[in-house]
């Protein structure tokens, strides 16, 4: 009989042992896939970025257009070339305003040559007036003894009459050769005017032919050859650009859309295909205030810094950071409804989040979690 009761017990407490060991496998299997299930509330960094492309240009960079029409008859400079200020790149054709320029210089120095004192022409003219001052003296004198022996009765009437006509008529001719004489100078001082002011404008309309860079820099490119012609009305009619390639600008085509979001001093990211693997920063200095109404967009230029001899012109991918910060995030799995879940005491607890962006498959927490916590995924 104690036997019998012995062999029961020792069932009853084998099975208790069971049972322990099944409860304690059952809640650690239940916490093991509870812990499976869950993430942790991460701090990341958050960038915001607005996409442009564009181009390396010279900061000084001048595209020079002609200012009269006709032949390339030379060409002085080559790409590449390092130029100064007022240095003439290449000559337009100007032979027709060349040879009006020698005529007039021709004139000029014919009449500077009359107007000196002691010009066989101006002498000329003051011989004249000599010429008719010493009749006049000869008249006069002829005047006055007449008009004597007429009151003397010594003469008649029509004698004296004859002789105030012919003084009269030198005295007419003497004033008339020093009216020719100013008038012959006024005209030639007149004249040589006149042909100095013409001889300027032809002067300033020849240095028009002179292509002449107008900034110290290099020849970026030379659209002409010796022969074209060049038109001043076409829009288009480039001859040469000129910069500077060690004063850099990047310039970028921002949809008008995002200026809006573009501020001076954003930070700049800029990739190249001219140097690929490399990245380069910068900062946006300028941001143009007249949209392009063909292709929608605006342009933004940065102050970036390229390896020395960077090509003026080449094409560059740019990312305008319009946002940097670090947030909390979790994984969208985890967010349902305006709350997470968390474990508290074994249990479950729905905890109130306010979120903000979501972006690869992450939700931004603003409040209501804490970093490295705990949340269970749904």
């Amino acid at each position: 009989m104690v036997g019998k009761m012995n062999k029961k017990l020792l069932i009853l407490v084998i099975i208790g042992i069971l049972i322990v060991l099944l409860g304690s496998i059952f809640l650690l299997n239940s916490k093991s896939d509870r812990d499976k299930n869950t993430t942790e509330v991460e701090k990341k960094r958050y960038i915001k970025s607005v996409y442009a492309s564009g181009y390396i240009d010279s900061s000084n960079k001048v595209v020079i257009k002609p200012e009269v029409s006709g032949y390339i008859e030379s060409i002085y400079v080559t790409d590449g070339e390092l130029v100064t200020k007022g240095q003439p790149l290449a000559l337009i054709s100007n032979k027709k305003l060349r040879e009006e320029l020698k005529e007039i210089e021709a004139l000029k120095s014919l009449i500077i040559s009359r107007l000196k004192k002691d010009s066989d022409y101006l002498k000329m003219l003051k011989d004249e007036v000599e010429i008719q001052r010493l009749n006049l003296d000869i008249e006069k004198k002829n005047y006055d003894r007449r008009k004597s022996l007429l009151e003397k009765g010594i003469i008649s009437k029509e004698s004296y009459d004859r002789s105030e006509i012919s003084f009269e008529v030198a005295e007419k001719n003497y004033k008339k050769s020093i009216e020719t004489l100013n008038d012959k100078m006024s005209e030639l001082n007149s004249d040589l005017d006149s042909l100095a002011a013409r001889e300027q404008s032809i002067k300033e309309e020849i240095n028009k032919h002179y292509i002449k860079s107008p900034v110290n820099g290099e020849v970026l490119r030379k659209m002409v050859e010796q022969g074209d012609y060049v038109n001043s009305l076409v829009k288009d009619n480039e001859l040469f650009s000129v910069g500077d390639t060690k004063k850099l600008e990047t310039v970028l085509l921002v949809d008008e859309e995002y200026i809006p979001l573009i501020k001076i001093g954003q930070l700049v990211h800029i990739t190249t295909d001219a140097f690929p693997g490399e990245a380069f920063e910068g900062n946006v200095i300028l941001i143009e205030k007249e949209a392009d109404r063909t292709t929608r967009t605006v342009i933004v230029k940065a102050d970036v810094q390229y390896p020395e001899n960077t090509p003026v012109g080449i094409t560059v991918e740019a990312n305008i950071v319009i946002e940097d910060r670090e947030s909390l995030f979790i994984s969208k799995e985890a967010y349902r409804d305006g709350h997470v879940e968390t474990i508290k005491d074994g249990e479950n607890v729905k905890v109130p989040v306010e979120t903000g962006i979501k972006k690869d498959g992450l939700i931004e927490v603003k409040e209501g979690a804490t970093e490295n916590q705990k949340v269970l995924n749904h």
